[in-house]
């Protein structure tokens, strides 16, 4: 529950070096490389400009990118549901000369891939071309003759409604028929140069169409069997060439290290683009978690260099790293998403997460529910091995969906009633009355009481939990403001509104008696709370008062101070607004509730024999499955709704940027040798 503390890392190195100490920086996982040296201009330091290397290697990565999709479409590797990581030496993999071996292994799949693309755009040409030999396969002279010296030849086709012999022969062409398909006749037409003319114009009356294959030699016969023996052979390489793929396909492994490796190496040239330089030396600038200086140190005694830890200065961007426990961390991405706290000031990951655990649990209370996201999102985790930034979130909702399951068992929430409409509608002894007997009574109505059946007694929960959670937000103001040397001011900003806070509770029992119930109280219990009420009024009076006068303490006039006050009682209204606002906890439950008993109900229409069991079981699944995933992202949206506004408000302290180690690509593979990650400190 704090934001570690940062040590600003300054390293003087011999140019030489420069790659080595990058690397050995990344392979901590805890140093932010910066972009710029403050003192760069005064010390004549200029930015270190690429070597080409970075073009190398991403020119590298994305051939291992076209290759990787191709050799895991011929690989025969067991696939799995969950995400790949392979635990290795890299240095080791490089120092074999697996590196060298998958890089052939890249290049040889992609020659293959070329040579089969160009076999098929081949075969496709190929193909066309058989298919205009077929019809001439009977004709018994070469296709490209096209006469002599006197005579024309002309191979061509017209339809056989419009072909005229009769006007051709007075034109003086010679037609030999060919073959015919039924609608287009195949024909040579032979005529003297000098009956040329005659014999265009009859040939365009036909609609003939000219046929040339200036290419062919041969007979149609003989250019189609030499096509097939082409094709034939076409078709032995790719088979040949499959199999090169298939044997490629058995390095898939080393080709992903590899990709991982030239990733890590694209990543060290951009980061020493940040270095500054001398004629001889680099300066290294950068950021590091005082609880891995130790080891930052340690690290860099291997190089002859200079390094300095400091101090962050006024006016340093310093960048903030959250440091929770195991379960407040997986409620981190939740602060992401709305704005890291500025540096130096609280981290409220710890309480925000109990907060939004029990919020959300609130909103949506089902046992049944909850038993999903445990179940998906556990499991999910287990079989999908998925990276720290999905594995967190669905940590996150699997342990909102054991406060789903809490919530559920006090105020009888199973998958909304199902558990009495199915007695209602199976088991006839119970006569549509099982909610009124014992078992039937928990399952409807929890612990507690239902939220649906009993929405003001709810309603009174969730305004008893948004008041908890503003007093807490001002607690947190509270320590804040005296940690920075007022302690009175914290407490005049505060306690009198708690005192206020008090009554209007000691008040709250008689009214709530008075709109859960409509019989009257025994009189002793009616005194009771009655005398109760009356002090509350007066604690209420006090705390108003204590707003009033001392708000505005340490104002040096009375008009200041008194003006100081009327806006803390104005204040009074902004409470109040953000207290309402936890209604929406009552609005959530109600809703998930009311959708899941329709779905019960609905399935319950018609539920007798065995048909009317796959009926229900069918409308039971979509409906609360489109349930769940409804009301699973009104009750995200709306619980760090009020985690961000009501609670934030009090006395967040935003703007701080989230501190990005320097880290080798691990998209397919984790350096056994390496050290853990800054998170796991």
């Amino acid at each position: 529950m704090s934001i570690s503390t940062m040590k600003k890392l300054t390293v003087l190195a011999y140019s030489s070096d420069a790659d080595a100490i990058v690397r050995k920086m990344m392979n901590l996982k805890c140093v932010q490389i910066r972009q710029s040296v403050p003192e760069a201009s005064e010390l004549a330091l200029e930015r270190r400009e690429g070597d080409g290397a970075a073009a190398e290697h991403a020119a590298r990565l994305a051939a291992i990118g076209e290759a990787l999709p191709l050799l895991a479409r011929y690989s025969t590797r067991k696939g799995g549901i969950g995400r790949r990581v392979q635990r290795l030496d890299r240095s080791a993999f490089v120092r074999d000369g697996r590196d060298v071996r998958a890089w052939e292994t890249v290049t040889k799949a992609l020659e293959v891939r070329d040579r089969l693309k160009a076999i098929t755009e081949e075969l496709a040409r190929m193909e066309v071309f058989a298919h205009s030999l077929l019809p001439w396969i009977d004709y018994d002279a070469p296709l490209n003759e096209c006469g002599s010296a006197q005579t024309v030849l002309q191979l061509g086709s017209c339809s056989a409604k419009l072909l005229n012999s009769e006007a051709l022969a007075e034109a003086g062409a010679y037609v030999e028929y060919v073959s015919d398909d039924g609608k287009t006749q195949y024909i040579t037409v032979t005529y003297h140069r000098d009956s040329e003319e005659a014999v265009e114009r009859a040939l365009l009356a036909c609609d003939f169409l000219k046929v040339s294959f200036p290419e062919v030699d041969t007979t149609a016969q003989i250019a189609y069997d030499r096509w097939e023996a082409q094709v034939s052979a076409l078709g032995n390489e790719q088979v040949r060439l499959s199999e090169t793929m298939m044997d490629l396909a058995e390095n898939l492994d080393d080709v992903e290290v590899l990709s991982d490796i030239e990733q890590t190496n694209l990543n060290v040239c951009k980061l020493k683009q940040r270095l500054y330089h001398t004629q001889n030396c680099v300066v290294l600038a950068g950021w590091v978690p005082e609880a891995a200086s130790d080891r930052v140190v340690q690290a860099l005694s291997d190089f002859e260099c200079a390094c300095e830890l400091a101090d962050p200065e006024e006016g340093d961007d310093v960048p903030v790293l959250l440091s929770n426990n195991p379960f407040a961390h997986t409620f981190e991405w939740v602060i992401e998403m709305y704005s890291y706290p500025k540096y130096g000031t609280f981290d409220p990951t710890l309480i925000m997460s109990i907060f939004y655990f029990i919020i959300f649990g609130l909103m949506f209370a089902d046992v049944g529910y909850g038993l999903l996201l445990v179940l998906a999102c556990f499991g999910g985790v287990k079989l999908l091995n998925p990276k720290e930034g999905l594995k967190r979130m669905m940590l996150m909702f699997g342990y909102c969906g054991i406060s789903c399951m809490i919530m559920g068992v006090l105020f009888g929430g199973w998958f909304g009633d199902l558990p009495v409409a199915i007695m209602n509608s199976f088991f006839p002894a119970f006569n549509g009355q099982a909610q009124n007997t014992p078992i039937g009574h928990f399952f409807n109505n929890g612990i507690l009481f239902n939220p649906v059946s009993s929405s003001i007694p709810f309603l009174f929960v969730a305004l008893g939990m948004g008041e908890i959670h503003l007093i807490a937000g001002m607690a947190v103001n509270m320590v804040q403001t005296w940690k920075k040397g007022n302690p009175l001011v914290a407490l005049c900003e505060n306690v009198p509104y708690w005192v206020m806070f008090a009554g209007v509770d000691m008040m709250a029992p008689l009214a709530a008696a008075g709109m859960i119930t409509t019989e009257p109280l025994a009189p002793q219990t009616q005194a009771l709370l009655q005398t109760l009420s009356d002090v509350g009024l007066w604690v209420m009076v006090a705390g108003i008062a204590m707003i009033l006068f001392l708000k505005g303490l340490g104002e040096k006039s009375v008009f200041a101070w008194i003006v100081k006050g009327l806006g803390g009682l104005y204040s009074l209204i902004s409470f109040a607004s953000d207290l309402l606002s936890y209604s929406r906890i009552l609005a959530l439950g109600l809703v998930a509730s009311v959708i899941a008993q329709v779905i019960n109900m609905l399935t319950g229409l018609g539920a007798t024999g065995p048909i009317g069991f796959v009926f229900m079981v069918i409308v039971m699944l979509l409906g609360h499955g489109l349930n769940l995933a409804i009301n699973l992202l009104g009750t995200f949206v709306h619980a760090a709704r009020l985690q961000y506004i009501e609670f934030f408000g009090k006395f967040y302290e935003d703007g701080g940027e989230a501190f990005q180690p320097a880290l080798p690509a691990e998209e397919y593979s984790e350096d056994v040798t390496e050290v853990p990650n800054v998170n796991q400190l």
